[in-house]
């Protein structure tokens, strides 16, 4: 029997929102580019998990109002640092991130305030479905009309106005979805080689 010694870490330091380049690629101490913005929209599904839930949580902490529109996020406020161990790597849990003001406890992820969910953390915003039949970017995509109508407005569209895909295919405006649907697999079961820079280990199949 193989035994795993993990070492304790203190907390790490806090990472800002730099405004300078740290030479990687910008020069270092060139100035960022900084947009101020009082609001930010974020567009999220069930996937929508870790540094994605990190900069939501992120810029709340900096006085930044979020409004999320879509669907609650997978909740992921914990991290990890890969240990190496006899030709192996382990990723336990090992912290949990917080922002500026200390609050990290997402576990059951960030939904919009009109979600029919019991669960997290409600944040402004809309419960839309995920709408695979219009392209991203296009504003009749049902999220992205939702944010529209709701920077337009501060309101969420009408639920004819978001209407589930079934009803809008049946309605003639979808013609040919197959290519774009979601993967069946989770992320981590079509990739599960993770391995480390330098090829210093590998997770264990």
């Amino acid at each position: 029997m193989r035994a795993l010694a993990i070492r304790l870490r203190a907390p790490s330091r806090p990472v800002p929102f730099y405004s300078t380049g740290l030479g990687f690629t910008v020069t270092d101490g060139a100035a960022l580019p900084s947009l101020n913005l009082r609001r930010v929209f974020v567009l999220s599904t069930a996937r929508t998990c870790s540094a994605s839930e990190a900069m939501v949580n992120g810029l709340r902490g900096i006085g930044v109002e979020v409004v999320l529109i879509g669907a609650t996020t997978c909740g992921k406020p914990f991290g990890f640092y890969p240990q190496d161990n006899c030709g192996e790597t382990f990723y336990t849990i090992q912290f949990q991130g917080v922002n500026d003001v200390g609050f990290g406890d997402y576990a059951d992820g960030f939904l919009p305030i009109n979600s029919s969910a019991t669960n997290g953390v409600r944040l402004p915003g809309c419960a839309v479905g995920d709408d695979f039949a219009v392209e991203l970017g296009n504003p009749g995509e049902a999220l992205l009309a939702a944010a529209l109508t709701y920077r337009a407005n501060g309101s969420c569209p009408t639920p004819s106005a978001v209407a589930p895909l079934q009803s809008r295919e049946n309605a003639g405006e979808v013609l040919a979805i197959d290519a774009i649907l979601p993967p069946e697999d989770p992320l981590m079961e079509q990739n599960r080689d993770m391995r480390m820079p330098g090829g210093l280990g590998v997770l264990p199949r």
